[in-house]
């Protein structure tokens, strides 16, 4: 294992105690390809969390890849303002790293090494005030949540390329369940074509309703052409 390059504790000191974590394996067409772990803390209005994702089984063979991230920020309620983010990406024998910063919520992106695939159509970190980090997302989505938070999410993710928006509203109670439907838009940064193929995707969050009333994430549901993509709480 590479140890984390030293810029994920460069900006985001370490948390004494992480108030929550959970781990998820991820599935697509019913076959294992991955996992997915955080661990997170929020007091005072600030967060900061942690995490991993890393490809298993058969999908770790064709494509092994581990990702390690950090990210802070400001917090209110389901809004989120990332402050920093860093991430570490080991394929094969490659490493490469990202590090985020926000002013004024508007994110300045350093790529080590720089991104040399880019292409004209992707979005210009310039214009994307507003947007949140791939791991602030993922924790937004994931964390435990009040009954008045749960299925309340709206959310503009950019990963330095794509511009994303996912929704969350309304919730059906299914005994000790709440599903909650979502969509997925494709915003910016995209080409032509995958445009055209299609911008909108649902999904579904299944949260487990435990004492006191709080709302924990078991199951995230996204219908594909190739079968459904399933993140499960381990």
């Amino acid at each position: 294992m590479r140890r984390l390059f030293p810029i994920l504790f460069a900006f985001l000191l370490p948390l004494p105690t992480f108030a929550e974590e959970g781990t998820f394996s991820v599935s697509i067409a019913g076959i294992g390809a991955g996992t997915i772990a955080f661990r997170g803390n929020e007091s005072g209005g600030r967060y900061k969390v942690n995490g991993q994702v890393a490809s298993t089984g058969l999908a770790r063979s064709l494509y092994p890849a581990r990702v390690k991230a950090a990210a802070n920020g400001s917090v209110s309620g389901n809004r989120y303002r990332p402050s920093a983010y860093a991430e570490e990406v080991a394929k094969r024998s490659k490493t490469t790293t990202a590090k985020y910063r926000y002013r004024g919520g508007v994110p300045s992106i350093t790529k080590t090494p720089p991104d040399t695939r880019r292409k004209s159509y992707h979005a210009d970190p310039a214009g994307q005030g507003g947007t949140v980090d791939p791991l602030t997302t993922a924790y937004a989505i994931l964390r435990d949540r009040p009954a008045e938070l749960a299925c309340a999410l709206d959310i503009s993710p950019y990963d330095g390329r794509e511009r994303t928006r996912i929704r969350m509203n309304g919730g059906k109670r299914q005994g000790e369940r709440l599903v909650c439907p979502g969509t997925y838009s494709r915003i910016a940064g995209f080409s032509d074509e995958d445009m055209a193929e299609k911008v909108h995707w649902p999904f579904s969050v299944t949260y487990r309703v435990l004492d006191g009333g709080v709302h924990r994430v078991e199951e995230v549901r996204v219908p594909t052409t190739i079968g459904a993509v399933v993140l499960r709480r381990r």
